[in-house]
């Protein structure tokens, strides 16, 4: 048995069951050794090697199990850095094999004398928990097997494998193969808190009158919705979240708040600025989420769960340390308090009047809104339409906005994703398609993306056809770079530069993929075009002429972005 196949073979024994790439010649004993898996592992062909990280990333955070991609030598191990950034940063599993040149042309690897020959492995230092190269087949075993220990255990993230070309044809030793597959779900161990700071925490709670809650992704990736639910009703106490911690709770609780922070709703930072207790479960607790590091109030009280003992106090340095998975450190947290409850003196009701009459007027100008649409009222539409049952993705910058901001999480689940670790353009497409194929193709996936990210990677539109999968693309066409044109308006007097575009008709560009298109002027022209896509046979696009000025970014009197 040749490296090549032993991946395969390793990778099906790890429960992976799709592996996103583009081929090169020195990664193809790797895609013989699938093609000989018997269907266990599914090669999904992409268009680009930073759309194969991104799928799956995507992938990865849906089904909670390592993601895996593939990349040739030199340049597309070098696309491989933005996504493996995303993941390091939002804290993916991920497991990237790279092709590598063979092993005796190390000396020629410098500047390409050997082809396409680069110090590659060092790149990855600062975007991956672990990088190594396989340099003995009989060591494949013990590689795979550290590279998913690794991914998944402690605070997850990628890792990278590099093949050299001419192990990856060597022959694997029969004595050193080993049969010991771990899970390559997360989290692979649940780390329980510290008793003493169990009742610090108790301690705290028990003297507030306004505690509040503000979850992350890491609350997400440990699956505790029924905790957090619990500790919500514990404590009669008001839930906010940031980007990544969408779909903790229902967003029809009557103690959901939605999303904080410079990207969320002024009633949820309101929550966060009165509370005289915040409470951080599996969040960095960083920029974003807390508006710069302002919300809550330096000096609030706060308790930080987290899996990793380094975010703990690094931006709010008085929290109650509770280092933890969070689903456990929760469950715990509520045993300590048993019968114990803060005299909670938030009025919820008023909270929540406050922020239905904000989205209310959000969602102006009202009724059946002229040409260019503005996209709250899109997203009314939208919601109005949705199943519970749909997969929802954004890409990056403003469309991450829209989404996690005005779409109502209908249900807590781990069914809404943006890119929150770099939040690079161009994540939103290729994500669908993992999370389509992470959903069994059977759910309908709602991408929300910008004209200007959407283009980064709209050549994926020809695998969404070629897989026949479900994904619906509502792009929000202002012909500009949104974010970047409005930051321009308010910091450059000279007037605006490289942030403006000639008009794309992504309808029809959809249609040369094959796709259906859909070009909408009128808030009637987007609901007849969701209400055809209900249950969609293959790709679709929805080309939504989208008001150039409206931003989900909040501006306080602070001046911040």
């Amino acid at each position: 048995m040749r490296v090549g196949d032993r991946l395969a073979e390793l990778l099906g024994e790890y429960g992976v069951e799709c592996v996103f790439g583009v081929p090169g010649g020195q990664t193809l004993p790797l895609y013989a050794g699938i093609m000989r898996s018997g269907g266990r592992v599914t090669h999904v062909l992409m268009r680009d090697e930073r759309s194969a990280g991104f799928a799956a990333d995507a992938w990865a955070r849906f089904s909670g199990r390592t993601g895996v991609c593939d990349a040739t030598v030199g340049p597309g191990a070098t696309n491989l850095l933005s996504p493996l950034g995303e993941a390091y940063s939002s804290s993916i599993p991920m497991v990237a094999i790279i092709s590598d040149i063979s092993r005796a042309w190390e000396h020629r690897r410098v500047r390409g004398n050997a082809s396409q020959g680069l110090r590659q492995i060092e790149m990855f230092q600062t975007v991956s928990k672990w990088q190594t190269t396989l340099t003995e087949p009989a060591a494949v075993d013990d590689v795979v097997d550290t590279a998913f220990r690794v991914a998944t255990t402690g605070r997850p993230g990628p890792v990278v494998i590099a093949v050299p070309e001419d192990v990856a044809y060597s022959a694997v030793p029969d004595s050193a193969l080993k049969r010991r597959p771990r899970s390559s779900r997360v989290p692979v161990h649940r780390p329980a808190p510290d008793p003493e700071a169990l009742q610090q925490a108790a301690r705290a709670i028990l003297r507030a009158e306004r505690p509040a809650l503000l979850v992350g992704g890491g609350a997400i990736a440990s699956g505790a919705f029924a905790q957090v639910q619990a500790l919500a009703e514990h404590l009669d106490a008001p839930v906010t979240t940031t980007m990544s911690g969408k779909g903790i709770i229902a967003e029809s609780d009557p103690r959901a708040f939605g999303i904080a922070g410079s990207m969320g709703n002024p009633v949820a930072n309101q929550i966060l600025k009165a509370a005289d207790l915040v409470i951080f479960v599996g969040s960095k607790a960083g920029q974003i989420a807390t508006y710069g590091y302002e919300v809550p109030q330096p000096g609030t009280p706060s308790i930080h769960i987290d899996i990793d003992p380094e975010e703990i106090g690094r931006n709010f340095g008085d929290s109650v340390p509770v280092v933890a998975d969070a689903r456990t450190a929760v469950t715990a947290l509520l045993d300590t308090l048993g019968a114990g409850r803060p005299k909670t003196t938030w009025d919820l009701a008023d909270l929540s009047r406050q922020l239905t009459g904000w989205y209310r007027d959000e969602m102006q100008p009202a009724g059946r809104a002229p040409t260019p649409l503005h996209p709250p009222s899109v997203m009314e539409v939208v919601n109005r339409l949705a199943s519970e049952d749909d997969v929802v993705v954004a890409d990056a910058s403003l469309a991450s906005g829209w989404m996690t901001v005005f779409y109502r999480a209908r249900r807590a689940a781990r069914q809404y994703f943006s890119p929150r670790g770099l939040a690079g353009l161009g994540w939103g497409a290729p994500a669908a398609i993992g999370a389509a194929l992470a959903a069994g193709g059977g759910r309908r996936v709602l991408l929300f993306a910008g004209d200007g990210g959407f283009a980064y990677s709209v050549q994926e539109l020809e695998v969404m056809v070629r897989l026949a999968l479900p994904v619906v693309t509502i792009i929000f066409n202002n012909d500009a770079l949104g974010w970047i044109k409005h930051v321009e308006k308010k910091r450059l007097p000279d007037g605006f530069i490289s942030a403006d575009f000639s008009h794309v008709d992504f309808a029809a560009v959809a249609r040369g993929f094959g796709a259906r298109g859909y070009s909408v002027r009128t808030l009637d022209q987007l609901e007849s075009a969701l209400q055809s896509e209900r249950t969609p046979a293959g790709p679709a696009l929805i080309d939504v002429a989208s008001d150039q000025w409206a931003t989900p970014v909040l501006r306080f009197s602070s001046g911040g972005e």
